[in-house]
């Protein structure tokens, strides 16, 4: 099943906030990031496709506890 333009912009901007949260050394950032990441995983992840996602983002996602809340 394809991907609707919400659920691509939802799923990048998941991808996006995962691989940049390793790299961020602000604390406070680091914790903002965090939880829009989980915010964003715990409102659209169940519709995504966990085959969509690349290594990093996969890695953090795991690293954080909400891949089990994709697909």
């Amino acid at each position: 099943m394809a991907e609707t333009q919400e659920q691509w912009y939802n799923r990048q901007a998941i991808e996006q906030l995962a691989q940049h949260i390793p790299f961020e050394r602000d604390l406070a950032c680091k914790a903002e990031l965090i939880e829009m990441l989980r915010g964003l995983v715990l409102r659209h992840g169940r519709g995504m496709d966990p085959e969509l996602f690349g290594f990093e983002a996969r890695n953090e996602l795991v690293r954080l506890g909400l891949w089990n809340r994709i697909g």
